[in-house]
């Protein structure tokens, strides 16, 4: 931990990710995202866990996926500092080594303390008819979004599915 990115707690040193998939439910009543973030990592050297960056999340589980299953990981989120959130370390079965690529999934919920999320009410907007909602990860605060990587050293592609009640759209 903050050996690459003195903001990140993530061990960026052992893994990457290369690329993140969001299925999210937006609650507008309960101003919060509610789904899953699969990441698909890359071992950088042996390790035998993944720790990612959170911030104001309520991590529900965490499942190492492979071809034909799924295997539910052990989750530890002791380490908690005032600035940079709470280090999610996901215990892995076995090491992985360099090289080696494994996919994870989290399910989780953000919370209205999110620093990434600013939900609207109706009558915030401007035809005062519908909810609105807008993220803005700068700093650090993609971690309060997703469980990620957070720091600039990650370069990662994603994909994304929203769901909003009718007669909403997400746009990414």
């Amino acid at each position: 931990m903050f050996e690459i990115d003195p903001n990140s707690q993530a061990n960026l040193a052992e893994i990457t990710t290369e690329h993140v998939h969001l299925d999210l439910a937006v609650d507008f009543a309960a101003n919060k995202l509610v789904g899953t973030a699969t990441h698909r990592l890359a071992a950088l050297a042996t390790t035998r866990e993944v720790v990612l960056d959170t911030a104001h999340l309520d991590i529900k589980g965490a499942r190492l996926l492979t071809a034909n299953s799924s295997q539910e990981l052990e989750i530890d989120t002791s380490t908690v500092h005032s600035i940079y959130g709470t280090a999610l370390c996901l215990s892995l079965p076995e090491p992985v080594s360099a090289g080696q690529k494994i996919s994870v999934a989290i399910d989780y919920e953000t919370s209205p303390d999110s620093g990434a999320i600013q939900f609207l009410t109706p009558e915030q907007t401007l035809g005062k008819n519908q909810p609105y909602l807008f993220t803005q990860c700068e700093e650090i605060h993609a971690r309060s979004l997703l469980p990620c990587q957070d720091s600039p050293s990650v370069k990662l592609s994603y994909s994304a599915d929203i769901r909003v009640p009718k007669p909403l759209t997400a746009l990414m």
